[in-house]
């Protein structure tokens, strides 16, 4: 449009009054049809079950500015950061469309942007748009390149994609282009268009001032054209219909394409878990106990109340909250999470970034059908009260307490129609997303550690592994994982079964019991491991020594001790761990437990963030942690430095999900003094690898050639180091295999932190490889 004096108005001619009918009209249009199209794909998540956030909105925003505007975990991926010139460069190009639609609509009554800014504040802000769409244009050159060039693995060259970068390659240019043939139409220098001046002075359109004359400030300045005006007003004209129905059209499509992440990614952030990650909610398995304060009518027949089926796991597109369904609209398609992944890595079914494709498929398929069927006033399918089977209330029998007859104005054709298509689509799990997707997850994190908008990959994994476990009537659930529950829910409380005395590995040391030292300040959780694997035993026999050595008061819960219940509740036995967590948190509290020192990773996560849910509050550390307490406070002295060369591998349970990154370290460092040298991997702290041993994995055989532990002693054994140092008794043992794997096991020692800082304590003897100590 010719720029115009803000405030300035003149008569419409029967053209402008067509034009801007014309204009309010597509507008209206466009922007209607993105509302509805947008309402729907927001029922979608609707359907999801409430998602109880209650994080402070102070936080939220906070969030959103970090993450999403200022695209902080964007920043931290170096090859990503073309990325950041399209994306901020789009914003700047929302202003820019702004200003030329509040002009389209209301320019000729004499308010533009510049009414509000002034004509010098308008002059910026074109600045800004017009080098920002130059940004964008660069952008766009290396994208198109990589794509069709260069090709990195999970870029493709699809349509959509090409459309996407071609849409906004058109809205880019028709800016040039209508800034321009504007300039070219009035014989003015347009203020503050600095970039489209100065191609079309390239392009030889006009000539004038110098480029540096069209600084916003400068003015509008007299210009000699070279192309005839009344063909440059059409031409602009042109473009700037062009502009706007490319960007109106772009709308419209973006709920359909890849691309939806624009619209999804800002609510996901703003709306994101915050806090303490890696927490399994607690599911209402039984309806709850009834009152025994209430009064009970004898006359009245007690009804039953049903069983919540619904929360027996996810098996449904519904059954997730709506929080999580948002997670799959705001995925971005970068495949960080699966080029993360060791699952992937090591060639197993699982790629993060599909299974949430195929979760956003699944809401397209069914959410879409179920929208429609709310539509129609039929009745949500759910789960038949007293059997569990999914199926719709009209059709359930009459007796059911569940059993509805559907209103009298049911469009019961439609809901017939949309019900057999339902009942054609396959299953969520085991059908879209196959069982060996779900159980070739560690749950180490680092998908959702990596994702720049905060998508819970592990959590939905975890969710539909307990709808197979609590569910399965089909012995779906694979044997190792049938039997490590066993062993632990039904044996002898402990993964292997094993009927050993757990306070065997104490022997020869002086190990006080709770019943012994009922006023102990810590209670040392030595964990099933520790009390009954060879090599974690050896940890738990450091540590008490380290413990004595500084002076810890401590106590241990002996034959009373089970397991936390990690594994049960990570491979989808929620029933089992609810009733071992429930048992073990009232011997806490009966011992008046108050403070805990874990040596399993697994552990501490269970006890610290997942035992409140029973009652069970306590402040919980690792013992690297506590270890690096009690250097740092001179309560415990290293009296003989180690001259090695050593690493140290991050679990993952301490590290990613906790962020206990630098005590472990620091415990090391104390540990080498000057005297040796630690060296990280290069996969490390919230990057660093699995030993694969997460997720229940520990205890379910996986092919050799696919062995995530032997990835990463790969990189460990290339580190050319003396040793490795760990911090859980599951990647003690993975990486110890891993040596092996590759003879290895004789030149490099696989250390717990507490058996390094225990080898340099005046009584102890300097380190010695585990087998030949063994020996």
């Amino acid at each position: 449009m010719t720029p115009r004096v803000s405030g300035a108005t003149t008569p419409l001619s029967e053209p402008e009054m067509i034009k801007l009918f014309a204009f309010v009209v597509v507008v209206a249009l466009a922007v209607g049809l993105f509302i509805k199209n947008l309402s729907k794909f927001v029922k979608i998540a609707a359907l999801g079950r409430p998602a109880n956030l209650e994080e402070t909105w102070g936080e939220r925003i906070a969030s959103l500015m970090t993450f999403f505007f200022g695209q902080r975990k964007v920043v931290e991926e170096k090859r990503s950061w073309h990325h950041l010139a399209l994306y901020w460069g789009f914003l700047i190009l929302q202003v820019g469309l702004l200003d030329m639609l509040i002009t389209g609509l209301f320019g000729k009554f004499g308010f533009t942007l510049g009414t509000i800014l002034g004509d010098t504040g308008h002059a910026w802000l074109k600045f800004f748009v017009d080098w920002g769409n130059a940004v964008v244009a660069v952008a766009l050159i290396y994208a198109f390149f990589r794509r069709i060039v260069i090709r990195p693995t999970f870029v493709p060259v699809n349509l959509d994609a090409m459309l996407i970068l071609s849409a906004i390659s058109l809205i880019v240019l028709t800016h040039f282009g209508h800034h321009m043939f504007e300039m070219v139409y009035s014989g003015q220098m347009e203020d503050g268009v600095m970039v489209s001046y100065a191609f079309g002075s390239w392009l030889g359109m006009y000539s004038g001032p110098e480029w540096a004359a069209s600084f916003p400030g400068g003015g509008s300045s007299g210009l000699l054209v070279d192309v005839d005006r009344h063909t440059a007003h059409t031409i602009a004209e042109i473009h700037w219909w062009g502009h706007m129905c490319v960007v109106l059209a772009f709308l419209n499509y973006l709920p359909f394409s890849k691309h939806i992440h624009v619209l999804g990614s800002g609510p996901n952030i703003l709306l994101r878990r915050q806090g303490q990650r890696g927490i399994m909610p607690k599911l209402q398995l039984m309806p709850p106990e009834p009152d025994e304060d209430a009064e009970i009518d004898e006359d009245e027949e007690e009804e039953e109340p049903p069983i919540p089926w619904q929360n027996w796991g996810v098996g449904r597109i519904e059954d997730f909250d709506w929080k999580s369904l948002v997670d799959n609209y705001a995925c971005t398609e970068c495949a960080r999470c699966t080029s993360y992944c060791p699952a992937f890595a090591t060639q197993k079914p699982l790629s993060p970034m599909h299974l949430i494709h195929d979760l956003k498929d699944e809401m397209k398929a069914r959410g879409a059908l179920l929208v429609e069927l709310e539509e129609a006033k039929g009745n949500l399918p759910m789960y038949e009260p007293d059997t569990g089977v999914e199926g719709f209330p009209e059709d359930f029998d009459e007796d059911s307490p569940a059993h509805r007859e559907l209103p009298a104005d049911a469009n019961k054709d439609k809901i017939t129609q949309i019900k057999q298509m339902l009942e054609e689509l396959p299953p969520l799990v085991g059908g879209r997303v196959k069982d060996e997707t779900l159980w070739a997850c560690t749950t180490c994190g680092a998908c959702q550690e990596v994702c720049p908008v905060f998508i819970e990959h592990p959590l939905k994994i975890l969710q539909m592994r307990t709808r197979i476990v609590l569910n399965d009537e089909e012995g779906r659930t694979p044997g190792d994982v049938t039997r490590v529950i066993g062993n632990i829910a039904d044996g002898q409380g402990n993964p292997w079964n094993d009927n050993s005395d757990r306070m065997a590995w104490a022997e020869g040391l002086e190990v006080p019991t709770i019943e012994d030292k009922p006023n102990a300040e810590w209670l040392l959780f030595v964990g099933c491991a520790g009390a009954l694997d060879d090599g974690a035993k050896k940890t738990s026999q450091a540590l008490v020594r380290v413990l004595h050595a500084a002076g810890v008061d401590f106590a241990v819960l002996g034959k009373q001790e089970k397991c936390t219940g990690d594994t049960l509740r990570r491979l989808g036995a929620e029933d089992k761990f609810q009733e071992l967590a429930a048992e073990q948190v009232e011997t806490f509290n009966e011992h008046g437990v108050t403070k805990v020192i874990a040596t399993c990773p697994h552990c501490f996560h269970v006890i610290k963030n997942e035992y409140p849910q029973f009652g069970g509050d306590y402040e919980v550390v690792h013992h690297a942690d506590l270890i690096a307490r009690l250097l740092q406070e001179g309560k415990l002295k290293v009296e003989n430095p180690l001259s090695k060369t050593m690493t140290y591998h991050d679990s993952c349970y301490l590290g990613r999900w906790n962020k206990v990154y630098d005590g472990p370290r620091a415990s090391i460092e104390g540990a080498l003094g000057a005297k040796g040298r630690f060296v990280e991997l290069d996969r490390n702290r919230e990057h660093g690898f699995c030993c694969g041993a997460g997720g229940g994995r520990m205890w379910v055989e996986e092919e050799k050639e696919k062995r995530v532990n032997v990835n990463r002693s790969q990189e460990i054994v290339e580190a050319g180091v003396d040793a490795v140092a760990v911090g859980c008794p599951f990647c003690k043992t993975m990486i110890s295999d891993g040596m092996k794997h590759f003879d290895k096991d004789e030149d490099i020692e696989v250390l717990d932190i507490a058996q390094v800082i225990a080898s340099t304590l005046p009584e102890a003897p300097a380190p010695a490889s585990e087998e030949a100590s063994a020996e």
